[in-house]
């Protein structure tokens, strides 16, 4: 367990994982662009948004940046193929902070599409809806420009300040001149900038969780035909699957983290923290192919037995 605190290591795994996932990563994308039926029209966009932004966050970690951080300070170097063509540390990653904040983001759009559609197409929502996803998106696609604008600019000063300061910092790196420094600590305005747009993502995606199970009770309740509301209902229930258990790798190696001695460990952390993360993004692939029947239905057509028939019935999605 100690050896994944070496970057050898470290790297070889996450080449191990990109190998493994950017396939399925590949044909989740095939599936939602040319075999997403008809019916399934006004989800489709919104749900390739995610796939492609959980896919992208995966991919950067473990196959383009694989990001080596040193703490306590927000500094390290890149370990992926973009070190091999020149891409700057600081580039890599604060586009990786930026993509943490897109994925929930996106999540937010799946939520609100079906909110949406379902339900408020002819209500007050229609015209606030683009302004509120615009917000958001410029929230996430800003949100490190204020940390990029703080990177210092001399960094052979900034690494020498470094170790004068933290001389245990990178301890296991081979070559420290390939150390970038970010910055030497969070301020109280970053982190509250931090948390308040974390708040107000998680109260977003909370809220319209809430108002579509309220909503689709209410509406298989007084609705005559309910059949195109349950297969929706099936679908947001799959959705909400696929979008959980992934969520749940991230708090799996911070739970993890907590058991380990912060001073000893605190790379075997860091390590497994995005050993993980980068893995959250083929899992909620997987779970998508098999909780949706149409594209579970091309899956099986193509690796498995299975020959696919033309969908007749709406209820048959599912």
């Amino acid at each position: 367990m100690l050896s994944l605190s070496y970057p050898d290591v470290y790297s070889k795994i996450l080449y191990v994982l990109a190998g493994f996932s950017v396939p399925i990563h590949i044909f989740g994308g095939y599936c939602i662009l040319l075999k997403t039926p008809k019916i399934m029209k006004s989800v489709k966009w919104a749900l390739f948004n995610l796939h492609f932004w959980s896919s992208f966050l995966d991919i950067s970690i473990s196959l383009l940046a694989q990001p080596f951080l040193c703490a306590p300070v927000f500094a390290g170097y890149q370990l992926g193929i973009l070190s091999w063509i020149g891409v700057p540390t600081d580039i890599s990653e604060l586009t990786i902070r930026t993509l943490y904040m897109l994925v929930p983001i996106s999540i937010i759009t799946m939520f609100e599409n079906r909110y949406y559609i379902l339900f408020v197409q002819n209500g007050y929502w229609q015209y606030i809806r683009y302004p509120f996803l615009m917000l958001n998106y410029f929230a996430g696609l800003t949100y490190c420009i204020p940390v990029y604008l703080d990177v210092p600019k001399d960094q052979e000063i900034a690494r020498r300040k470094l170790f004068n300061k933290y001389p245990n910092a990178c301890e296991f790196a081979s070559d420290k001149s390939l150390v970038s420094v970010i910055n030497f600590g969070d301020t109280a305005w970053t982190r509250l900038r931090d948390n308040a747009l974390t708040f107000t993502l998680l109260v977003e995606i909370i809220t319209f969780v809430v108002l579509l199970r309220v909503k689709m009770n209410r509406a298989l309740k007084t609705s005559i035909s309910g059949d195109t509301l349950r297969m929706q209902k099936k679908f947001i229930k799959a959705l909400n699957i696929q979008i959980a258990i992934p969520i749940l790798v991230f708090f799996v190696p911070t739970a993890v983290g907590v058991l380990i001695d912060p001073v000893k460990d605190e790379q075997l952390q860091h390590n497994l923290i995005f050993i993980a993360v980068s893995f959250h993004g083929v899992i909620s692939t997987i779970l998508m192919i098999d909780l949706q029947k149409p594209y579970r239905d091309v899956f099986l057509s193509i690796f498995g037995c299975y020959r696919l028939a033309p969908v007749k019935h709406a209820t048959t999605l599912f």
